[in-house]
């Protein structure tokens, strides 16, 4: 079997939106979307070219099988999602708001079958089959049993010598702040790259001030990550690694969905982190992000190419 590049662990759900200028208290349609953190990972980092795999739980049936057929489709190795005879997918609802009201999230998800999935329920021979394991807060967030199954996944690649990489994706409709920064405290130490936005480190970690600053505060509360990341928003992102602070601006965007944009800004961090250039994965993951921005839905559909093109400068308006 051929080794992976990256192998994602985590839930797949369903978004259903409603378009913008619609209310979910009366929307007459919706767009459906397959979603979820770890698998949108992997989704983008199959469309620029990287060999990924994702791990979950899906229940049999259309709908478990429209998340696995669209991930293949894009690319991605499906062959160690475990089938349920029952259970149920996850869902959620997003209703798009533009200033001063704020887009809303709503979430349907409890019960299905990764919340009651237990370690041994997965052979991790198989999940562990990659360069590097990639896992996120969500999980850690869902259940008991979930944050069993990172645990899990963090102590069997950290035996078979993988890379592990870690994004906080903290989601206070899941849990409380203390709960993520206890859970994320105890993971630290083991990681070997955490992804966190400048909201979350302060939130779960209390850690302010300038990037470069917060950035090494990140590393050193959580054990002394060799490489870590601050998304900023508009203002792009910072790098800490190897002890050096590297920080690149955001690309301009006129956004579409912001739904997805971390994820895809995660993968291109990854595809430069294991070509042993974390720098240039930050600015790819930024333009990673700036795209997967302009289009509905959680996932990065475009191709490496999308992106050299963004990373080589301003583009015409109309290309033609």
């Amino acid at each position: 079997m051929t080794l992976a590049d990256v192998s994602a662990l985590g839930e797949a759900l369903l978004r259903l939106s409603v378009r913008p200028g619609e209310r979910l208290d009366d929307a007459p349609a919706f767009e459906v979307h397959v979603a979820g953190s770890e698998a949108n990972v992997a989704y983008a980092l199959a469309r620029i070219g990287l060999r990924a795999a994702w791990t979950s739980v899906l229940p049999e049936g259309p709908l478990g099988r429209r998340v696995a057929s669209t991930l293949a489709a894009g690319g991605v190795d499906v062959s160690n999602v475990v089938w349920a005879p029952a259970g149920r997918l996850g869902t959620y609802y997003v209703e798009f708001g533009s200033a001063p009201r704020p887009t809303r999230v709503v979430y349907d998800r409890a019960g299905t079958p990764i919340t009651s999935a237990g370690p041994e329920l997965f052979d991790w021979d198989r999940v562990c089959h990659a360069r590097a394991v990639h896992l996120s807060g969500i999980t850690t967030a869902l259940s008991a049993s979930a944050h069993a199954l990172v645990e899990t996944a963090v102590a069997e690649a950290k035996r078979r010598g993988r890379l592990v990489s870690f994004d906080v994706n903290y989601r206070q409709r899941l849990w409380s702040p203390a709960e993520a920064a206890r859970s994320l405290i105890a993971i630290g130490p083991r990681l070997d790259l955490v992804i966190a936005t400048v909201e979350d480190a302060r939130d779960l970690l209390g850690i302010a001030g300038t990037p470069s600053d917060a950035v090494r505060r990140l590393a050193d509360a959580l054990g002394g990550v060799p490489t870590a990341v601050l998304t900023c928003g508009a203002e792009g992102a910072v790098l800490l690694h190897e002890g050096r602070v590297h920080a690149s601006p955001g690309a301009v965007v006129e956004p579409v969905d912001r739904i997805g944009a971390g994820d895809a800004f995660a993968a291109g961090l990854l595809a430069g982190w294991l070509a042993g250039s974390p720098e240039a994965g930050l600015r790819r993951g930024l333009a990673m992000s700036a795209l997967k921005m302009t289009l509905r839905g959680d996932l990065f559909r475009f191709a490496a190419e999308d992106v050299d093109e963004v990373l080589a400068g301003p583009l015409r308006e109309v290309g033609r």
